[in-house]
C-alpha cells in the first residue's frame, strides 16, 4: 500500500549509525521507513525541514541536484537525535547520516 522509495547508504551513513548512542536502532530503522514512505512528511514529531547552510541560508544542495534535508529520531531530549538524508532528483533517497543535534546532524 506505502511502497518504499529507491535508496542508497552514502559513504558516512554505516559509520555514523555504529557511533550513534542513545538510540535504539529499531527506532532508526523505523524512522528510514517513514522517509522512504513519505510518511515522515505528515508526522510533525519529525520536525522534517530543509538542511540549510546556516540558520538562515538556502538549502543545501548537491552537482547531482540533490536537496539535503533533516528529521528527527528523538524530540524533547538532551543531545536529540536527528537523520540527514539527500532527496536526490528521480525519486531516489540518500540516507547521509545520523548523529546529535549539537553536532550539526
Amino acid at each position: 500500500e506505502m511502497p518504499l522509495a529507491e535508496y542508497r547508504l552514502g559513504p558516512r551513513f554505516l559509520d555514523s549509525l555504529d557511533d550513534l548512542k542513545g538510540v535504539a536502532r529499531d527506532k532508526v530503522v523505523d524512522v528510514l521507513v517513514e522517509v522512504l514512505t513519505g510518511l515522515v512528511r505528515s508526522m510533525p514529531g519529525r520536525q522534517l525541514h530543509p538542511w540549510r547552510a546556516g540558520p538562515a541560508g538556502p538549502q543545501q544542495t548537491r552537482a547531482d541536484g540533490g536537496a539535503a534535508w533533516r528529521c528527527s529520531l528523538q524530540v524533547n531530549t538532551p543531545s536529540a537525535r536527528r537523520l540527514k538524508y539527500w532527496q536526490v532528483p528521480g525519486g531516489v533517497v540518500e540516507f547521509d547520516s545520523v548523529g546529535v543535534h549539537d553536532e550539526g546532524i
